[in-house]
């Protein structure tokens, strides 16, 4: 069986959201020590806190354990998570964008 890095993983979803750790703690109402801990796997979290995580970093526990994504570096996280925020028109755009970039 694949061993996941759970704490790295959280830790690049969580800066490529530009939250800090209080700031993430803050928005799943838990300690930052609580979430340091994660990040440092130190402890894990359970099915249900880890989906509170997820959700405020507009990800899934789906997302999270698909293997594509392990250990995906920020950037690239930082990039699908801009990505997912334009209307689809400028998806389209940047779309062709990269295709000419790529050429």
């Amino acid at each position: 069986m694949n061993k996941r890095n759970i704490g790295g993983q959280l830790r690049a979803l969580r800066k490529a959201k530009n939250l800090t750790t209080q700031e993430l703690a803050d928005k799943v109402s838990i300690s930052q020590s609580y979430i340091s801990r994660f990040e440092n796997n130190r402890a894990i979290p359970d099915i249900d806190m880890l989906d509170r995580i997820l959700t405020v970093l507009d990800s899934s526990l789906a997302a999270f354990f698909a293997d594509e994504f392990q250990d995906m570096p920020e950037d690239l996280i930082q990039l699908i998570n801009t990505v997912k925020m334009l209307s689809p028109e400028a998806r389209m755009k940047l779309n062709d964008f990269l295709k000419i970039m790529n050429d």
